[in-house]
């Protein structure tokens, strides 16, 4: 398997985690959605990552169609995901507040570092800036003991570390101005995990890209 992206990406990183917790090999392209447009048109009709390309030449695309296959590799006791309700239900439930934010982390990202400082509207960035906070509160008051839901690591967990990894590293100036103590040390034991840091998140490729930590 080959699977393609960047590791400042919190759904690329989510995918390689998941790939290291059921050990499945793969190798990595390292492609980037801005410098490498072009060729990521050609992979993906869409031009995101992550893609992960099969044995067999199959492509799938989204992260979170590439876990639920994942998730068919592997036996049902050692899937991230529970397989039965209402266990499955509450952990997709949180996965689904952890996966939107970092895609509004990335939206408010991309206002505030690609976008022309006079063409930015304050009203948008505002109502982005209202929905991290809205689900960091919500992920906050899950107070994780030491897991989201359940007594076992799950899809929750590694989404909303890789989550706040990506809030720290990019998104500074908000996480000062709001932090989030329980999420943060929820985040730091689990990247504290093998499987974490062996797909850490890079700094060196976020650059190759143009992103820069905020000052």
């Amino acid at each position: 398997m080959i699977l393609i992206g960047q590791y400042d990406s919190p759904f690329v990183r989510r995918v390689a985690v998941t790939l290291l917790f059921y050990e499945v090999p793969f190798e990595r392209r390292v492609l980037s959605v801005f410098t490498d447009f072009d060729e990521m048109l050609k992979i993906n009709p869409l031009g995101k990552v992550p893609v992960l390309e099969l044995d067999g030449g199959e492509r799938l695309f989204d992260s979170r169609a590439i876990l639920d296959y994942l998730d068919s590799l592997v036996a049902p006791s050692r899937r991230l995901t529970p397989t039965t309700d209402p266990e499955r239900r509450a952990v997709l439930r949180i996965d689904a507040v952890a996966t939107g934010l970092a895609e509004k982390l990335y939206e408010r990202g991309f206002e505030l570092a690609r976008r022309d400082p006079a063409k930015r509207d304050p009203t948008a960035i505002a109502r982005i800036e209202r929905q991290v906070d809205s689900a960091l509160s919500w992920l906050e008051n899950l107070a994780p003991s030491p897991w989201l839901s359940g007594d076992r690591m799950s899809r929750a967990d590694v989404t909303a570390a890789i989550a706040f990894t990506y809030l720290i590293e990019k998104h500074r100036s908000f996480l000062e101005r709001r932090p989030s103590p329980v999420l943060e040390a929820h985040c730091r034991r689990c990247e504290a995990l093998p499987q974490f840091g062996l797909a850490g998140y890079s700094a060196s490729e976020a650059e190759r890209s143009g992103w820069y930590p905020e000052k």
